[in-house]
């Protein structure tokens, strides 16, 4: 009988929050790496290893077919959460003991680290932004900075079979840095459409943040458009899902506009509980300044929740040149394009679906996972 091939993949920012069977993401990447491995759950004995996000000992789940293993400590570091030593030892020593034939390591970090990982398991490294290629222009920037020198000495070390990239850009600077081509692949981001259905009836006036609460996401600035917005619909609601670092300031800033009425702020939910409040609302808002890719922005529009997002990369590159929302360079223009959409149901919906549609044809984790299949069997 055919042995069943491992493959182990080191997370080691962010984790999730698992109760029973429901499963909260707390960043990005982790969603990249679980929803596109369940696709090849049925052909190889997968484990995911993150850090402890909840500060239990040891968390033992399984996901779609996916193994997930939460161990060591954890703890924010600027905008990102990230495992400490022992989360290093621990998945070092769990390794070392399961003797994978793929290992993975999910983002910049993770990816470097493969380097001192025990010799013979084929290293696969996913990359999904690059700080010293970025243009971001704000008090974030010197530690941007600081972070893209660290991030150009561990490339020049690091040590990988294959690189997995989220977008063509990614791709270009590695080849500009001296890496070979031939072992990068685009795997890109994705959302499964069948978990995030369309949805025409929206809660009027309804609108929606999905991510992190850190610098470089300027949450706190996406109420200030709420406020202008209430002046034309009193009524107005912004969901905040998500938490992070930046969770009292984003709260001062409703305190300091009185709209304890208006905004409302969740915490992590648990996916069939995002979804659902997701699919309710008419417009998606982020107002970020640097983003790998932006998988919620994905997942509002397959839901046809019309996004309303900064006019970064990240956000270009999902929206294709097409026209499924609003691209806008300030506060004033975002407060402006809400308010429009809020008050023009046929245009919300005219954007609503084409967005359905490009992500159809586009951001699926099935393509995802095909590439990943495409990737790790050639």
């Amino acid at each position: 009988m055919k042995r069943t091939k491992k493959i182990v993949l080191i997370n080691h920012t962010g984790g999730p929050i698992i109760k029973g069977d429901e499963l909260a993401y707390t960043e990005g990447g982790l969603a990249h790496a679980l929803s596109a491995l369940t696709g090849l759950a049925s052909d190889y004995d997968i484990t995911i290893l993150c850090p402890d996000f909840s500060g239990n000992k040891q968390i033992h789940a399984k996901y779609r077919g996916v193994n997930i293993i939460c161990m060591g400590g954890s703890r924010w570091i600027r905008w990102m959460h990230a495992g400490g030593v022992s989360f290093c030892k621990e998945a070092n020593r769990y390794i070392k003991e399961a003797a994978p034939d793929i290992l993975i390591g999910n983002g910049m970090l993770a990816s470097f680290l493969l380097r001192f990982a025990p010799k013979g398991p084929f290293k696969i490294g996913v990359i999904h932004h690059l700080y010293h290629a970025s243009n971001v222009d704000s008090s974030s920037k010197y530690a941007v900075r600081v972070i893209g020198v660290l991030e150009k000495a561990a490339l020049r070390l690091i040590k990988l079979d294959r690189i997995a990239v989220i977008s063509p850009m990614v791709q270009d600077v590695l080849t500009k840095e001296g890496f070979c081509q031939d072992k990068i692949v685009v795997v890109g981001n994705g959302v499964n459409v069948e978990d995030y259905p369309f949805s025409v009836n929206k809660i009027p006036h309804s609108l929606i943040y999905i991510g992190r609460l850190t610098e470089l996401k300027r949450v706190s600035s996406l109420i200030e458009p709420i406020s202008i917005v209430r002046n034309k619909f009193p009524e107005v609601k912004l969901h905040i899902v998500g938490d992070g670092p930046k969770h009292k300031e984003v709260r001062r800033k409703i305190e300091e506009l009185d709209l304890f009425q208006n905004v409302l702020m969740h915490g992590y939910l648990p996916e069939r509980e995002k979804i659902e409040l997701l699919s309710s609302c008419a417009v998606y808002v982020s107002n970020s300044i640097f983003e790998g890719f932006g998988i919620p922005l994905v997942e509002a529009m397959a839901t046809g929740t019309v996004p309303v997002v900064s006019d970064i990369e990240g956000h270009r590159f999902v929206f294709q040149d097409d026209n499924v929302g609003y691209l806008v360079k300030s506060i004033e223009e975002m407060a402006t394009k809400i308010t429009d959409l809020l008050g023009n149901e046929t245009e919300r919906l005219r954007l609503a679906t084409n967005g359905r549609r490009l992500v159809e044809q586009k951001w699926t984790w099935a393509k995802v996972a095909q590439r990943y299949r495409e990737f790790v069997e050639g």
